[in-house]
């Protein structure tokens, strides 16, 4: 009978030792995803505590120039993400467009991202869950632009509806791809910590991510390793201390190349870096994902800027001021069309 016992104990610890719980994972990192990207100029966001309820679609202009498409399915699930970033007069077009499709299962997962990108190309991942909603598995595809030109795909500019994406040219035959590569992510819950890898790579090979959490779920540090050496310039840590968050990265000489600081402030998000490998500190303030303000200083050019930003009722910004060393440097007015179910 104690034989029993102890091996009941034995199985019940092991089994209670290896329960999945869901891990706060960055997302993921190998797609251009702009709804996920917070230092895009003019790249507006919400997220689930400041969206507006029953938004169905945002469209944002500048100067008569679309710059932010948003659209919403009824479970408040972002489909549809349009950003087109200004570059310069002597770009082909101007602008840079980048395009976001987002397709979710029954239990609001996000499972395929399709990207148009007007430089670059098109994009899709296909994202697969374990049973507690932990991310398992990326298969994913590509169509890169082979045309010798810059922003060879300006015609995107033109894709505004998601009826408009699903039929585009290039995302028919994205979706027609049958090879997909896939990158695999390995739980060990005894030890808190996540390996990522290619499934592709040659067997000879060893590069894979590794993502550390502690007790409280909280992601501590990403380490990228090739061949059993830490590739440090795409590695981090984090520190939490009372209510911030600190996160360092490094070069490849094991040198402190920036540090970010983390932290809420009555309503707002404060995220403040130091830069020493270009030389600038930033100071930004965020109320969700929308930019309120950016105070900046460069000592190379010993130059500061503060962009502040005035938002309509739904938090978006409707003008947005730059001085530059304390003086007022130009302006720009953005109109904001809301549609909801």
């Amino acid at each position: 009978m104690k034989a029993i016992y102890l091996f009941t104990l034995f199985f019940f610890s092991l089994f209670t030792g290896q329960e999945k719980i869901k891990y706060n994972m960055p997302d993921y990192e190998d797609v251009m995803m702009t709804s996920n990207t917070y230092n895009l100029p003019f790249n507006v966001n919400f997220t689930s505590s400041t969206y507006p309820k029953n938004l169905k679609r945002l469209e944002q202009k500048s100067n008569g120039e679309y710059l932010n498409i948003l659209e919403y399915d009824q479970s408040g699930n972002l489909i549809y993400k349009y950003y087109r970033q200004y570059v310069s007069e002597n770009w082909n077009g101007k602008y840079l467009t980048i395009i976001e499709r987002n397709i979710y299962n029954d239990k609001n997962q996000p499972v395929k991202t399709l990207i148009l990108h007007s430089n670059t190309g098109a994009s899709s991942n296909e994202y697969h869950y374990d049973a507690v909603g932990n991310i398992i598995l990326v298969n994913g595809t590509g169509i890169p632009i082979t045309e010798d030109t810059e922003n060879a795909w300006r015609y995107i500019e033109n894709v505004l509806k998601t009826e408009d994406f699903d039929k585009d040219k290039n995302i028919l035959k994205l979706n027609n791809k049958k090879n997909k590569s896939s990158y695999v992510f390995e739980y060990d819950f005894n030890k808190k910590l996540v390996k990522a890898f290619s499934k592709e790579q040659p067997l000879n090979h060893d590069f894979h991510v590794v993502y550390q959490f502690n007790d409280s779920n909280q992601l501590m540090s990403k380490t990228v390793l090739d061949q059993g050496e830490i590739y440090y310039d795409n590695s981090y840590c984090i520190e939490y201390k009372d209510d911030k968050k600190i996160t360092k990265e490094y070069d490849e000489e094991k040198n402190l190349k920036q540090t970010t600081m983390e932290y809420p402030e009555n309503k707002f998000t404060l995220i403040e870096t130091v830069n020493t490998e270009y030389k600038f500190d930033q100071k930004r303030k965020y109320f969700g994902k929308t930019l309120v303000s950016d105070d900046s200083f460069t000592q190379d050019n010993n130059e500061k800027t503060l962009e502040k930003y005035d938002l309509d009722e739904h938090n978006i910004p409707v003008k947005m001021t730059l001085e530059k060393n304390g003086k007022i440097d130009s302006t720009v007015i953005f109109t904001n069309k809301y549609e909801f179910y």
